[in-house]
């Protein structure tokens, strides 16, 4: 199989918060690969589509919450995470706050308090005023949702409480800007963890317009049955296009 000839390298290693000491994923290794399979010129039509909806307008997103959630799907061996790693790639320096790549070899990685942890640590990193918010958090009460394996609070205490209380990030005009979270894979979480994180999936489109979420996973019917009511945008993409 012919490859891109230099595939970028880009370091997705990210130093916890010092106060909540999130255990943060990285997925240098596995950027590169994917990036390396990446051929120049192909995926233009699903790369646009993708390109389209996070440069949709903030005021139509505010108008339609439902255009905050984008889900590629597709069989096994489309491409689905090559595209991931190329959009990862080329929103790294703009509008991306966090990302994950689920990996089924990877069960650790794969919960979806893992997955909630690893992110907020990422979006710590990259988004300062989410820093502050987040900084605020119930300590205790994150501590026992975790030892619970309560993802839905720990979703609320991570995710939805700090975001709903910062202000829109602005630009130097005072624009609001869109941010972008990659959850990548997420098929391959296993039986009850899938069940945990689609619960908490389907309440990214409530969090506030200007997160937009872009995940990827093959089409089970469970997968579907969650989504698509949550979402108004669905690329299922080709191989070889």
């Amino acid at each position: 199989m012919s490859t891109s000839s230099e595939a970028p390298q880009l370091s997705l290693l990210v130093e916890p918060s010092q106060k909540l000491h999130q255990r943060i994923s990285d997925f240098t290794q596995l950027l590169a690969k994917n990036l390396h399979y990446f051929l120049p010129g192909t995926r233009v039509n699903q790369l646009k589509e993708i390109t389209d909806w996070m440069n949709s307008s903030y005021d139509n997103l505010k108008s339609n919450l439902d255009n905050t959630v984008f889900w590629m799907t597709g069989d096994a061996g489309t491409g689905k995470s090559i595209i991931s790693a190329k959009v990862l790639h080329l929103q790294y320096d703009n509008s991306l706050i966090g990302w994950h790549f689920c990996q089924h070899s990877n069960p650790l990685e794969n919960t979806s308090i893992a997955i909630l942890e690893s992110m907020s640590g990422i979006m710590a990193s990259r988004l300062p005023a989410y820093e502050t918010a987040v900084a605020d958090v119930d300590i205790k009460a994150l501590e026992t949702a975790k030892a619970k394996d309560n993802s839905m609070d720990f979703y609320k205490l991570l995710f939805e409480a700090p975001l709903n209380a910062m202000e829109p990030p602005t630009d130097a005009n005072g624009k609001t800007c869109l941010k972008l979270i990659i959850i990548d894979a997420f098929d391959e979480i296993h039986d009850e963890q899938l069940d945990k994180f689609l619960k908490v999936v389907t309440c990214f489109s409530e969090l506030p317009p200007w997160i937009r979420l872009f995940l990827t996973s093959r089409r089970y019917d469970k997968i579907l049955k969650s989504l698509s009511a949550k979402v108004s945008f669905i690329l299922e993409p080709r191989i070889f296009t």
